[in-house]
């Protein structure tokens, strides 16, 4: 449990809630404000399951059932996946 209330992107995750929640008491109820829910629990849900497969990959490796240098992405994973990023602006 500690792994997940640690972790920064949860805890980004979980402190973009509440601005989501205080923003929510003051503007009106439209589609919108749904997509935004929507994405903030898409949000939290990433960042739990990241979390997750970051805690399996490390008792893969604790295990021996994986090497070390396998479960790290190489240069042009990295590359990528950050040519895949996607940013939202609103």
């Amino acid at each position: 449990m500690r792994k997940y209330l640690l972790n920064s992107g949860v805890l980004g995750s979980i402190f973009s809630g509440w601005s989501l929640l205080q923003s929510t008491k003051d503007s009106p109820r439209d589609w919108r404000l749904a997509l935004l829910w929507l994405g903030w629990l898409s949000s939290v849900a990433l960042s739990i399951g990241v979390v997750a497969q970051d805690a399996e990959t490390k008792r893969r490796i604790a295990a021996g059932e994986i090497d070390e240098k396998d479960a790290k992405p190489s240069k042009a994973e990295k590359k990528a996946a950050k040519s895949r990023k996607v940013t939202l602006s609103i």
